[in-house]
């Protein structure tokens, strides 16, 4: 007897093939595409055909169930890339805790589904492996069969749903790259990059923090003078002129752990900034000019050792370029007063080395961090990121102009400076963009490209010319999508 809602599937109705509603079987086909199983099953003998791509699906498939509790069997065939099958398996087998988290596998169930909900499903709807099976139709007719009369479990249910609000959305455990001009906007980014992806964890200081680990920041055009500091900034610009004047003066301060300046320029009897600048003079290509801050007789179990620890410059291409290494980073309060005294160090050692232009400054901070008493005021700054980062930037890897010529897709690959490199050719989209992937290094670039390189394989397909969309904006609407 069919027993659902009337507008079902309630979930994901669009990625579903809907066969018969009333049937008491459902088939979910993992990663495997589902139109190759219903093409060996009559329509009549299934509700649904879907995929499970992920343990997160899951709670679209309980929903419909739910919804449509005429399913008494769902059937398994196919292959999965994930731990989906797991997941789904451990919930039919385990259940969930008290916490909605489905036991032996860590997936997480919405809590707006009830547990006695959730139980019911379990213990009324069989979960059948067919993976194996070299018939699954042979298989399927058995097993359908098992449930053909079967009444429904329970009244048709549909639930609210809760849109989850993330602490911190997924991303790489270590090594995040922000790439700003000014820094001032590496500032705002790499407050956006924490707030967005940092994990929330306890301190010594029994403060919480989000903190991100390795993030690199490059800013391509460093100098001392911050631009006009936004009101969220928790010092002015004569905190950053006091910063910049203590961070060079040699000696030792009472009351202070440490002064940078003392151990750059006197606490081993020598002036390592001074030592830069001979290095630089002795070779160009030297890789050995090289300030270390870090004192393993006095630090090493000291309760506040030195933030910054190394300090290296390279010349090249006439240019003279900075790499800071800075083992703990509050990127609130110190990073940009931070990247200020080392945009001034650079400028002092480039000054001292007659021809030098300056180069970009990088700053390794190991634990990028902020604490929670601050938390509001990154958020602020991260919404004025994401009004700036829409501007087009233009990628240091270079650009790409694409053109048909005969049956080949063609991809002419430019310098930043307008200079051809290479010129890449496949017969097919997902191999012309396998190749140009490696020469993209910012996200925005590479979704327009692959967007550029679907067009491109449109018009090669249809025969029709090709007209490239301009970066940084959307095509017009007149464009074929």
């Amino acid at each position: 007897m069919a027993d659902y809602t009337g507008d079902w599937p309630v979930e994901y109705p669009d990625q579903l093939i809907v066969g018969d509603p009333a049937s008491s079987i459902a088939v979910c086909c993992l990663w495997s595409k589902r139109d190759l199983v219903a093409v060996q099953l009559a329509s009549d003998q299934y509700a649904v055909i879907g995929q499970l791509y992920s343990r997160a699906g899951l709670n679209g498939m309980l929903r419909n169930i739910l919804a449509n509790p005429s399913i008494r069997c769902v059937v398994v065939t196919g292959h999965s890339l994930t731990d989906s099958y797991k997941a789904l398996s451990s919930f039919f087998d385990l259940g969930v805790d008290s916490n909605w988290t489905i036991a032996g596998n860590g997936g997480q169930i919405d809590r707006d589904l009830p547990i006695a909900d959730l139980n019911a499903l379990r213990e009324n709807v069989t979960l059948v492996d067919l993976r194996d099976e070299p018939d699954f139709a042979a298989a399927f007719n058995t097993v359908a069969k098992r449930f053909s009369d079967q009444p429904p479990f329970a009244a048709p249910r549909t639930y609210p749903k809760t849109v989850p609000e993330a602490t911190a959305f997924p991303s790489e455990y270590m090594g995040f790259v922000v790439r700003q001009s000014t820094i001032l906007e590496a500032w705002r980014e790499s407050l956006w990059t924490i707030m967005s992806f940092g994990e929330a964890s306890p301190t010594d200081f029994g403060v919480p923090q989000k903190e991100v680990l390795g993030l690199l920041s490059v800013i391509e055009q460093p100098s001392a003078e911050i631009e006009a500091l936004p009101d969220w900034a928790p010092f002015t610009a004569a905190d950053v002129e006091g910063y910049l004047d203590r961070f060079f003066k040699t000696e030792e301060q009472d009351g202070v752990a440490y002064n940078y300046g003392h151990r750059l320029r006197a606490r081993w009897g020598m002036d390592q900034i001074d030592s830069l600048v001979e290095e630089i003079e002795r070779s160009g290509t030297s890789r050995r000019a090289l300030a270390v801050l870090w004192d393993p007789a006095t630090d090493v179990g000291s309760a506040e050792p030195p933030c910054l620890t190394t300090v290296q410059v390279v010349l090249r291409g006439g240019r003279l370029y900075v790499m800071a290494y800075i083992r703990s980073n509050d990127m609130f309060r110190a990073y940009p007063l931070n990247a200020a005294a080392l945009a001034l160090l650079q400028e002092s050692v480039r000054s001292r080395l007659p021809g030098t232009e300056t180069g970009a400054l990088s700053i390794l901070s190991f634990s990028a961090h902020v604490y929670s008493d601050c938390w509001d005021d990154c958020r602020q700054a991260a919404e004025e990121h994401e009004g700036h980062r829409r501007k087009f930037e233009q990628d240091p890897r270079g650009s790409f102009a694409f053109r048909i010529e005969a049956d080949d897709l063609v991809a002419d690959h430019f310098t930043a400076e307008g200079d051809l490199v290479q010129t890449l050719r496949a017969k097919a989209e997902h191999v012309l963009a396998a190749a140009i992937a490696p020469h993209v290094s910012r996200v925005d670039h590479g979704l327009y490209l692959g967007g550029e390189v679907s067009q491109l394989a449109i018009a090669g397909q249809n025969l029709t010319p090709f007209d490239q969309g301009p970066a940084g904006r959307p095509r017009p609407p007149s464009s074929p999508r």
